[in-house]
């Protein structure tokens, strides 16, 4: 990336917000109403929180099929996807997404395994996105410590009958989607019922090392949804409501094989069981030559149960409650192939077997399959009451119970063998292992919050949580855990926030939170086969992830004028990660186990400023994020964690309305600077660092609402004009190359 680059996108703040004191024309965004901030009903601008809004408006307008998409300009915000483009996950100031709480109409999706939980919610049928940034285990509950997206879904259309009809075309996959849905409002009941699929092939990219012929293999994905809400008023004036809300998500990808994971490996170990006698293969130096990783199933059915009351009473001013059970079932394979020279192999059995051969070379075929279940049952509440004119003060209660069953199989062949050993012929062994865990996850926790306006001015806000967690491994297959093996945690962990609007049109905020994370069942009580082709065990003594956050923000608007800004410092503890067994001494010699090691110290900027020309339509905007973060492990430390220093979009945007038609049309940068990713384990590799280059692309996206009450929409997005190569981060495959997505949709 040109090294002027973030001096231009800084000079171009500049200008924009050099016209402050001319503007004339208001704004209405950080008056927007969210929950997420404070678990109860507050205008962006006064929330002590970091928070960011997506609405349906500008949902509808960005075009794609993906909730990571929507978010990937929300500041301080990351997409991920760990070569499967159909498995965006989102992280949250660096934070990993395992370390983010995805809430579904404030209903957690859980997923034990180590990525963290993928957005799989159909664009089409969500009301508004709100994300907190920062900590925020008081209010939503353990792996908070990235911070919060809860995604809200819509309800019933105003009218009795409306049927909404839409569908895209993405030159990037040659893939389309479509939507529709029938909802309305009827009397006292509002309800809505959604289908959508689409279907993607591979990715088109520019010309870059990672694809000659301009295609990724093995990036095409597949979903469909279908969805459904039923809600009644127990009363006429709409102080009781219920809902019933039912989801089922299936989700098909491929994975890309991503040239940074086919490394060199040096007294690697790879020891499989046999008939319940292990096995011991060794070897000197192996070259990684193929790492496929594909999710033919990933499929999430849920059904939640809501009821709200409001306007209850001069105390208790509001109560609520829901209940849900979630079931995830998940189907992923892992196709390794490694070329080894030197070191030996122990195999039990069948003869020439039940010996030690020394190996001159073998080539090495590795298949996993992984079979999971997990099955959860979720249940809150909460009260509102308002004490004392001066105080508003919420309690609540969260149980969460995580039942998952797991099915590993593992197929290793070794072919090409041959060995110094005489009488021992040239030839090829296959040995398949398979392994069976059920484990289960019980939290529950207690809060209370409590908002005191110390004046007209002042506002402080502060909360405590309690969790207690148990985790119990019930059944296993292992010949290194035992069933009945369990861990208990419990902990408080404690926010405070205070707001000042002593300035005319501003808020300035500052905030501490502390952030909680339990290790997931699969870390504490599964052994799987690791990308290396080495056993990865799971540690029952590991101890919750721990982190402190320290804000500061200011939010201003008038005249045209938005500025939302945030200082933010955070240090976390006992992240876990993996070491050799060699080491910890904890596992068999030649795999690794999960470890509490790493610390992480992260600080940074966000903002978001957007200005109206006084007496036009055009709007010129900034969104971005300034961030350093390190990470240590042990005498290992590194601030080449995967993340760019400046990252951001900047655009211009016009909206006005021409022939009793809503016209408008944005024109953007994205951009970032050079990330580079070094890690303690990769140190045994050739490669010890990786570098990505800084990169910039060229984006126009124009639309207009038209028809009677503007019931058509056209949008077309035209990304990557220029046809760069890049890739975001390590942990996203590369971007797209220039590319057109056309969307459509109507109502009647």
């Amino acid at each position: 990336m040109n090294t002027k680059q973030p001096r231009r996108i800084a000079a171009l703040m500049a200008l924009a917000l050099a016209g402050l004191a001319q503007a004339k024309d208001d704004t209405t965004l950080l008056d927007t109403l969210v929950v997420t901030g404070t678990r109860t009903q507050t205008s962006l601008r006064d929330s002590p929180a970091s928070v960011s809004i997506v609405g349906r408006e500008e949902i509808e307008k960005r075009g794609t099929d993906s909730v990571a998409e929507l978010l990937r300009d929300v500041p301080g915000v990351s997409v991920v996807d760990s070569a499967v483009a159909g498995m965006k996950r989102i992280r949250i100031r660096g934070e990993q997404s395992n370390r983010v709480v995805i809430l579904v109409d404030g209903q957690e999706l859980t997923d034990h395994s180590s990525f963290g939980s993928p957005l799989l919610v159909d664009p089409a049928n969500i009301e508004r996105i709100e994300v907190v940034r920062g900590p925020a285990s008081v209010l939503y509950g353990a792996k908070a410590i990235g911070g919060v997206v809860n995604i809200i879904t819509r309800k019933g259309a105003a009218t009795p009958v409306q049927v909404e009809v839409g569908g895209a075309y993405h030159s990037a996959t040659r893939g389309w989607e479509g939507w529709a849905a029938v909802s309305g409002t009827a009397d006292r009941l509002d309800y809505r019922l959604s289908v959508s699929g689409d279907d993607h092939g591979d990715r088109k990219v520019a010309k870059s090392p990672y694809s000659a012929s301009g295609r990724l293999e093995n990036s095409s994905y597949q979903n469909q949804d279908v969805s459904l809400h039923a809600g009644l008023k127990l009363d006429e004036a709409g102080r009781h409501y219920v809902a019933l809300k039912a989801n089922h998500h299936h989700l098909k990808a491929d994975g890309w094989q991503d040239p940074f994971a086919l490394v060199t490996l040096k007294n690697i170990g790879i020891n499989p069981t046999i008939a319940g006698k292990q096995a011991q293969i060794s070897i000197d130096e192996a070259e990684l030559t193929q790492f496929n990783a594909n999710l033919p199933k990933r499929d999430l059915d849920k059904v939640g149960l809501y009821y709200e009351g409001k306007d209850l009473g001069p105390v208790l001013r509001k109560a609520s409650a829901d209940l849900f059970v979630q079931r995830v079932d998940r189907e992923f394979n892992n196709d390794i192939r490694i070329k080894g020279t030197g070191g030996s192999a122990y195999i039990p059995f069948p003869p020439p077997f039940g010996q030690t051969l020394g190996l001159t070379s073998a080539d090495i075929g590795m298949n996993s399959v992984s079979v999971d279940r997990t099955q959860t049952y979720g249940a809150s509440g909460q009260l509102d009451f308002s004490f004392h004119p001066d105080h508003y003060t919420l309690m609540g209660a969260q149980f969460l119970r995580d039942d998952l069953d797991t099915n590993k199989s593992n197929t290793i062949q070794i072919s090409n063998i041959k060995s110094p050993s005489p009488g021992v012929p040239t030839g090829t062994l296959s040995v398949n292992s398979n392994a069976y865990d059920r484990a289960t996850m019980q939290t529950a926790s207690a809060f209370v919050q409590d908002e005191w306006s110390l004046t007209p001015d002042f506002k402080l806000i502060g909360g405590l949580r309690y969790y207690r967690v148990e985790s119990t491994l019930e059944q296993t297959s292992s010949s290194t855990h035992n069933a009945g093996e369990s861990s208990r945690h419990g902990r408080f962990v404690k926010a405070l926030g205070l707001t000042w609007t002593g300035l005319e049109h501003s808020t300035v905020r500052a905030g501490y939170s502390e952030g909680y994370v339990m290790p997931s069942l699969l870390e504490q009580f599964t052994d799987s086969r690791a990308g290396r082709g080495i056993v990865l065990s799971g540690n029952p003594d590991l101890l919750p992830e721990r982190s402190k956050n320290y804000e500061l923000g200011l939010r201003y608007q008038n005249r045209g004028v938005v500025f939302d800004g945030t200082l933010f410092f955070s240090r976390s503890k006992n992240y876990i990660t993996f070491e050799s067994c060699s080491i910890s001494g904890r596992c068999a010699p030649g795999g690794d186990i999960y470890v509490n090691a790493d610390r992480a110290k992260s600080h940074g900027v966000e903002l978001l400023m957007e200005y109206l020309v006084p007496g036009t339509s055009f709007t010129p905007y900034f969104t971005g994020t300034w961030m350093r973060r390190q990470i240590t492990v042990d005498d290992f430390s590194t601030y080449q964690t995967d993340v760019p220093r400046l990252s951001g979009r900047l655009g211009l945007r016009w909206e006005d309305t021409l022939a009793n038609s809503e016209v408008w049309a944005d024109l953007f940068v994205h951009a970032a600077t050079a990330v580079d990713k070094k890690e303690r384990a990769i140190e045994k590799s050739g490669k010890v660092s990786r570098h990505l280059a800084g990169w910039g692309t060229l984006n126009f996206a124009v639309g207009s609402n038209f028809g009677p009450h503007g019931r058509h929409r056209v949008v077309l997005h035209m990304g990557n004009l220029l046809d760069k190569g890049y890739r975001a981060s390590v942990d996203e495959m590369p971007g797209v190359g220039r590319n057109v997505v056309l969307t459509f949709s109507t109502r009647f």
